[in-house]
């Protein structure tokens, strides 16, 4: 409060407020003074105990300084004389108050931030010295010779060393230290000899770890924050050099006429030039490399363009190199040529001629030779390899108290999709309780571009050769808000809603027709890219240098480009030039942002999201639509949602009953718990949605809400979901033209029931670019992250026998621990010191490496799953004890076989049998499978009976098929195909693989298993079955309600099943499965839509700020009235 005198601002009513305010905290400092002295200075126990008392120190009063002055205990000191003016700001600035919750408030958040990170048990204590090692020094080295390690044990001390060292390094059984301690004693109480102790079992893995593994590298980001990493570099030489991982990493893209799976078939591998791909091809001691001369077996010159993969061999695209009197001339045309037919290098060729290759004069477009990239390569064999990362927060506890990490993992981009969805192939790279993720990528992006100059040196197993790579960054998956920070985008949920496109804008624009179609369309010329972000991001610093914060929010509503690392520089930025203008009012914002753009250039670390500068990557399009959180916990967790709870609680029952009866052979879903799905509807996960997704469509019918428009929306997301998750692709046409189809019955069906879902549901709009990310980076299922969420189990075991004083380095060091040992199970090479100056690569003694191999338990622990070999045609008993023994004369096949067995054969019949098919499928009875009942025909239908052949060592015997008719029709309401069983059921009979035993010469087979469901919608099956329901693996006298079957005779093949769902629509005709759209002029059906939208959108916004206003109005009365009162 301003005042012209002392005397005037002395008697305010601010001042005279503050003076009270500090008499009242005086008397209240009193008070709190006495009763401290009451309770802590009062009459002490009389204690009999004891009559001498020690001496104690002296110990001040809590309060004894009051009782000194405070001119003694201050020195004088001659204050300046004030004006009148002075006086008046200085009392003002004595009675400001200080901001106490503000002060609190910031030290909550900085003991949260603590807190939230430590064990709920404190901290663990740290291990002490072991007394029986305090007189023994350490090994300073491991033996590498046989005679010092037992001879097969190389490179442990012994048997037992190495058993408890993979026993301390399996992902999945974690052992603290307490529990190995314990270990170790009962160990040596049985009398096991050469039990290490616990520090020297210590010193023995760290000795280890230097020699055969990684040492993690500390990090200090430029927001200060400290975290540690295993570098991806170390971690691709360790692939190099495993002989279980080298020889199937693919160095060259592959054009391919048959199906389409892997990652290197499809565009974004061939979106790299040649020169950012690997540039040459090696082939004994011969090098030969893309833009240099080479010389074919038929004599002649070429000058291969890039390596590329066809027909399952090398070629390269060749210009044809002619000599001629003037000189060496190029042809522009080029031809594919066989890698097998390069017989001369470079190098042979100059030396040959004896000397540089002399162009003709006028000559265009001639590369450098030798190729600049030989000098990164030097001499060794030079190949890019690829490195998606994935990124998430995780909690570092198992139990629901969150403790939040920002986890980076990676995998080798360069490996079969089958492999990469295996824990064993999952790589941890970092983690940090402080630093975020655009942090951590930072020191990636420094590793990963370093070796574009200085690529990885590294064995190469499948070669035996020392070999450089260079790292490039493909892709990110991760989930959706992860992305979109990766991609510098400003969320879901903004106007711009799009990481990949720049759909969107303000109601005005979304609710037109023009732009609420947009939403339904990939349009490229809405996408975002790497050049425009970074642009943006620049502009935005720009516009912070003038010190307004509105111009700023403005810039990233508008654009939708919103960045973390750019954020913090923009308040920097806000601050500095709101103080300039205070400081100097007259400058111009010229000037100013002149002064401000220096500052920054001269701030150290980066100022925007270090992604945009990885060679080759752009984040906005290389965050692929990832199928788990987009599908699963995205669009089917609308519709779920939006069915249960048009549901009475009697219709929820019966929904869960409909559910419980599904047949599910032929899904391969886990065990359905529809009780359970039912009443946590909520709080579903991943799996629980997969399994709805593919039977939810059948069992739409009998509840009063859910009408037709519900079950079109469930059965079209069945339907895209089955076309989703498959391996491979073997029309790329045909499966494109269907995804366009069942994308846009999806989104159609969604906008039947709530228009402006796809404006305010991000994931539905992501929808629409499922097409170019298949183009682009192949099946789906390759790059979903759900390995990465299985592998955070993991994650969590290190963390929590952390001791979480440094959660960063006690986590990325026992990683490396697992990768140490996962190597060198694997017989992966690691160097080791031959002589002063040379190493030479080792492996693990053939003993260790037998562990891996022979060993299904360590298998299982280190994620490793090696390929199974199913025979097709083999009959398994679960229990040939409990099988029944009956002769051919008594089986059902024995009707429709006219070669008839030996008299004296018995044959094993029973419920608990299984029969391999052709493609590897289990069939047991009662499964739906297509047969090749002779070499032209296929059968559909159900196993009914199993023999096997007793005393057969092949486990080969006949399988019996209650044939099915195949409608011609798809059914009328869920657009799948139909099976009829006739009232005279055909059986037919046919021989599993390996019959030929028995003479028989016409060989059939079981092809593959499939999934089909009764027709209850139309049968109108009632809940009227009595089972009684296994607890803890007994028959009890408790009852359940399944549904039952009207009849036995008709049924649908079900074509939401993932199981199996491509080689079913190969068997099947395209007629009878070939989707349709839900309406045949979308645009049109999107202009009507957004006509009657923006009516009730604005009805609706008009119905929110009328309740905001009354809201706001009875708020005003309220606290009007309050303060009333209390005046009164």
């Amino acid at each position: 409060m301003q005042r012209k005198s002392v005397k005037d601002h002395l008697t305010s009513r601010k001042h005279l407020q503050n003076v009270e305010r500090t008499e009242h905290r005086k008397i209240e400092a009193a008070e709190m003074r006495e009763k401290l002295q009451r309770t802590y200075h009062g009459p002490s126990m009389t204690s009999s105990m004891s009559d001498s008392i020690p001496d104690v120190p002296y110990r001040p009063d809590m309060f004894e300084h009051e009782k000194y002055s405070s001119e003694l205990m201050c020195p004088e000191v001659t204050l300046p004389s004030l004006s009148n003016e002075d006086l008046f700001m200085l009392t003002d600035e004595l009675f400001e108050e200080v901001d106490v919750e503000e002060q609190v408030s910031q030290q909550y958040r900085e003991l949260l931030d603590e807190a939230i990170h430590l064990s709920s048990f404190g901290f663990e204590e740290e291990d002490g010295p072991d007394p029986e090692d305090s007189d023994t020094a350490m090994e300073e080295e491991l033996p590498h010779t046989d005679e010092d390690c037992e001879g097969t044990y190389r490179p442990y001390p012994n048997m037992v060393s190495m058993l408890l060292d993979i026993m301390d390094n399996l992902p999945r059984l974690r052992i603290s230290n307490n529990s190995m301690k314990l270990i170790l004693w009962m160990l040596k109480m049985l009398g096991v000899p050469r039990v290490p102790s616990f520090n020297k079992f210590r010193g023995m893995q760290e000795i280890l770890r230097k020699e055969c593994g990684v040492t993690p590298d500390a990090h200090i980001s430029d927001f200060q924050n400290h975290y540690h990493s295993i570098d991806p570099r170390e971690t691709f030489a360790r692939d190099f050099a495993n002989p279980q991982v080298a020889p199937h990493i693919m160095l060259y893209p592959e054009e391919t006429e048959g199906p389409r799976g892997e990652a290197w078939q499809f565009d974004r591998w061939k979106e790299y030039g040649p020169s950012q791909l690997t540039p040459m091809y090696s082939r004994g001691l011969k090098q030969f490399w893309i833009d240099e001369v080479s010389q074919l077996k038929d004599g002649s010159y070429v000058l291969p363009r890039n390596w590329i993969m066809r027909d399952k061999e090398l070629h390269s695209d060749c210009s044809d190199v002619h000599v001629t009197p003037t000189g060496w001339e190029i042809d522009t045309d080029t031809r594919s040529i066989a890698a097998t037919q390069f017989a001369f290098t470079y190098d042979d060729v100059t030396s040959v001629i004896g000397g540089d290759i002399i162009w003709r004069s006028g000559q265009e477009n001639t590369p450098q030779m030798p190729n600049p990239l030989h000098k990164i390569a030097k001499g060794d064999d030079l190949y890019v390899v690829m490195l998606p990362l994935w990124c998430d927060d995780v909690s570092g506890n198992k139990s629901k108290q969150y403790n939040k990490h920002i986890n980076i993992y990676s995998v080798n981009g360069s490996l079969p999709g089958r492999l990469l969805q295996q824990e064993y192939f999952v790589n941890f790279v970092s983690t940090s309780p402080h630093a975020t993720s655009l942090e951590q990528f930072k020191s990636l992006r420094d590793q990963i571009n370093a070796t574009e100059k200085d690529p990885v040196r590294c064995f190469n197993a499948h070669t035996k050769r020392m070999c450089r790579a260079i790292l490039r960054v493909p892709m990110l998956p991760a989930d959706n808000p992860q992305q979109s920070e990766e991609a510098s985008h400003i969320g879901g949920n903004s106007n711009h809603p799009c990481r990949k496109c720049n759909v969107g804008g303000g109601h005005k624009e979304t609710e037109t027709p023009t732009g609420y179609h947009a939403f339904y369309c990939d349009n490229e010329s809405l996408r975002r890219s790497c050049s425009e972000i970074k642009e943006e991001l620049n502009n935005q610093l720009k516009t912070a240098m003038a010190g307004v914060e509105a111009a700023v929010t403005k810039r990233q509503t508008t654009s939708g480009v919103k960045d973390k690392i750019t954020e913090y520089w923009i308040s920097q930025l806000l601050a500095k030039a709101r103080k300039i203008k205070e400081e100097s009012p007259r400058r111009t914002v010229d000037s100013i942002m002149e002064e401000l753009t220096e500052w920054l250039k001269m701030q150290p670390g980066m100022k925007m999201n270090p992604l945009l500068d990885i060679a080759g990557l752009d984040p906005s399009q290389d965050t692929p639509v990832e199928i788990l959180h987009t599908i699963l916990l995205g669009v089917l967790k609308y519709v779920w949602h939006m069915i249960n709870t048009l549901m009475s609680d009697k219709e929820l029952e019966l929904l869960a009953v409909q559910l419980q009866s599904t047949d599910t052979d032929g899904l391969t879903v886990p065990p359905l718990h529809a009780a359970y799905m039912v009443q946590y509807r909520n709080n579903l996960i991943g799996k629980h949605f997969k399994t709805l997704m593919q039977i939810l469509p059948f069992h739409m019918h009998g509840f009063s809400k859910v009408n037709n428009t519900y079950f079109e929306l469930t059965r079209a997301v069945g339907a895209l979901g089955a076309l989703l998750w498959v391996p491979e692709i073997h029309n790329m046409d045909e499966y494109l033209a269907d995804l366009d189809v069942l994308v846009g019955n999806v989104l159609d069906a969604f906008a039947q029931i709530v228009p402006s879902k796809i404006l305010v549901k991000m994931k539905l709009h992501l929808l629409v670019h499922l097409k170019s990310d298949i183009k682009w980076f192949g099946p789906l299922i390759h790059y979903s992250t759900e390995v990465f969420e299985a592998f955070n189990a993991v994650f969590q075991l290190c963390s929590i026998f952390s001791n979480h004083q440094a959660p960063s380095r006690d986590i990325a060091f026992k990683f490396a621990g697992l990768n140490r040992l996962k190597h060198m199970l694997s017989g992966g090479f690691y160097p080791v010191k031959a002589s002063q100056d040379e190493k030479k690569w080792v492996q693990a003694s053939v003993a260790i490496q037998d562990i891996l191999r022979k060993a299904p338990i360590i298998q299982r622990h280190l994620g490793w799953v090696p390929e199974q070999i199913e025979n097709p045609g083999v009959i398994r008993f679960k229990s040939r004890n409990k099988a029944q023994s009956i002769p051919w004369s008594q089986s059902k096949a024995s009707t429709y076989i006219h070669e008839i067995p030996p008299d004296n054969m018995l044959w094993l019949v029973g419920d608990n049998s299984k029969v391999v098919a052709s493609s590897g499928n289990l069939c047991t009875l009662g499964s739906w499978v297509f047969v090749k009942a002779s070499p032209d025909r296929q059968v559909i239908g159900r196993i009914c009976k199993i023999l096997l052949c007793s005393s057969s060592e092949t486990a080969s015997g006949f399988i019996t098929v209650e044939e099915s008719q195949l409608g011609a029709e798809v059914h009328e309401d869920f657009h799948c195909p139909t099976l009829h069983r006739p009232s005279s059921t055909p059986l037919v009979t046919v021989k599993s693989t390996g019959i030929q035993t028995l003479g028989l010469t016409v060989l059939q087979d079981v092809l593959f298993r499939f999934s089909a469901q009764h027709d209850c919608r139309l049968a109108n099956c009632q809940p009227t079955r009595q089972v009684q329901k296994v607890q803890e693996r007994q028959v009890t006298s408790k009852v359940q309600s399944l549904i039952e079957h009207a009849d036995d005779n008709n049924f649908i093949i079900n074509m939401f099943a993932l199981h199996n769902s491509t080689v079913l629509r190969q068997a099947l005709p395209r007629s009878l499965w070939k989707p349709k759209p839900l309406f045949s002029d979308r645009l049109a059906r999107h202009t009507s839509i957004a006509e009657v939208l923006v009516i009730s959108q604005t009805e609706k916004r008009a119905q929110t700020q009328q309740k905001t206003k009354e809201t706001r109005a009875r708020n005003k009365a309220a606290a009007q009235k309050g303060a009333t009162g209390t005046s009164e």
